[in-house]
């Protein structure tokens, strides 16, 4: 998962950034999920706040930022939806 912030009245586009991750890493190094966050913490000393994000890892049930899934068969970055999550978890679908 990649946790990012947008600059200011930009949107997110699952084409472009599909396209953008496909192009420059490689598969295995693809985030399979995309978090958008209004504002990345901090701790004291300036490092990322990464547990928090991960204890919520990607239900989106808990979490309140907009979440997206890389879909290979449509070749973009997709909101991620709660029946996404239970066919993930029931391992109907598979990552």
């Amino acid at each position: 998962m990649a946790c990012i912030r947008l600059k200011e009245n930009w949107e997110f586009n699952g084409e472009s950034t599909y396209r953008h991750v496909s192009t420059h890493l490689p598969n295995y190094a693809r985030p399979r999920f995309i978090r958008i966050k209004s504002a990345i913490e901090l701790t004291a000393t300036f490092k990322y706040r990464k547990v928090q994000l991960v204890e919520e890892g990607f239900n989106p049930a808990v979490i309140k930022d907009r979440l997206y899934f890389l879909d290979d068969k449509e070749n973009l970055y997709v909101q991620m939806t709660q029946d996404m999550y239970n066919s993930v978890k029931n391992h109907i679908f598979k990552l």
